[in-house]
């Protein structure tokens, strides 16, 4: 009796088997089945943000996007703009790089995406890198009148890599004191100076004090754009790549930049409760300059707009701006 139920239980476990094997032969595979992969996302930081970590930023979207895709994983690092650079002379290269103006150094890595161009992240007419998030110049005075703006009692906020000075050569300020943001944002507030050329960087400060300014925001210029670029060389490293690029530019994520205090490239994120940062999002810079200028092109633009302070043609400085 005891040997017929053992044979009886192995005729049924070995009937269970066959069933749970052709499945996985034949069908398809299941979510826990499912395609992994890990790719690498660096994110250098070259101009002064809003608030919050844009690095954690982009971990958070990378969380959500792991969640609805099982086995893959995006790895998010912050760098230094000397520490990527010194990995990128060595060869060691990200699947995805986020970054500021003027990485040349990766320019010929990146490739070709299928999203409309943007001129900052354009080689040759091919999109090559898209803005993910933005910044903007503008004034800020405590009284509503800018009529007396004049380079003698305004302070323009230095911070990071970008190039304050250009937005104040386009806008005729003439040969304004320049100071670190910081200091910049204390004198402001002092009375040092009637006004402050700052960035969105500056309205998070203000929200946090409870201060009540006014702003106007400069529509010439901005280098303050936040791009990120695909590398990776297999291809289904790119294909994930993409993927979180959608999901990252998607309109989910993008309203969610009011958590960092930075603007979306694609979408209006900002209203009546935030009116420093709902007027100056509506503001699209005329000019900015390549997401892969080099070095010494931003020396040289920054140079130009020195020039302009100094009683030299806006127009050589445009001009400039248009070449690079």
């Amino acid at each position: 009796m005891e040997t017929a139920v053992c044979f009886l239980l192995a005729g049924i476990l070995c009937a269970l088997s066959v069933l749970w094997a052709v499945p996985a032969l034949t069908g398809k595979p299941s979510e826990s089945q499912s395609a992994s992969g890990v790719v690498r996302l660096w994110n250098i930081d070259t101009f002064e943000g809003g608030k919050g970590s844009r690095t954690a930023f982009l971990n958070r979207v990378a969380a959500g996007y792991e969640k609805e895709n099982p086995g893959i994983f995006v790895m998010v690092s912050s760098y230094t703009p000397e520490g990527a650079a010194a990995a990128f002379a060595e060869g060691n290269f990200p699947d995805m790089l986020s970054f500021g103006p003027g990485f040349s150094a990766v320019a010929e890595k990146c490739a070709r995406l299928d999203f409309p161009g943007f001129s900052g992240g354009t080689i040759a007419g091919e999109c090559r890198a898209v803005p993910w998030c933005r910044g903007g110049y503008a004034l800020f005075s405590l009284e509503e009148d800018f009529s007396a703006v004049a380079a003698e009692n305004t302070v323009v906020s230095a911070g990071g890599g970008n190039l304050p000075r250009v937005a104040a050569a386009l806008f005729s300020l003439g040969n304004a004191a320049e100071e670190e943001s910081t200091s910049a944002y204390v004198r402001f507030l002092n009375g040092k100076y009637q006004y402050l050329l700052g960035t969105q960087r500056d309205i998070c400060r203000f929200a946090s004090r409870g201060v009540n300014v006014f702003c106007r925001p400069l529509g010439e210029f901005s280098d303050l754009y936040q791009y990120i670029a695909v590398l990776a060389e297999e291809e289904r490293d790119r294909e994930i790549c993409k993927e979180y690029l959608d999901c990252l530019l998607g309109e989910e994520n993008q309203k969610k930049l009011t958590g960092i205090g930075m603007l979306s490239p694609y979408y209006d994120i900002y209203g009546a409760d935030e009116p420093l940062a709902d007027e100056l999002e509506r503001i699209t810079a005329r000019y900015t300059v390549s997401a892969f200028a080099t070095a010494d092109a931003l020396k040289s633009a920054n140079d130009a707009a020195k020039s302009v302070q100094e009683g030299g043609s806006a127009e050589v400085l445009k001009n400039f701006l248009k070449a690079i």
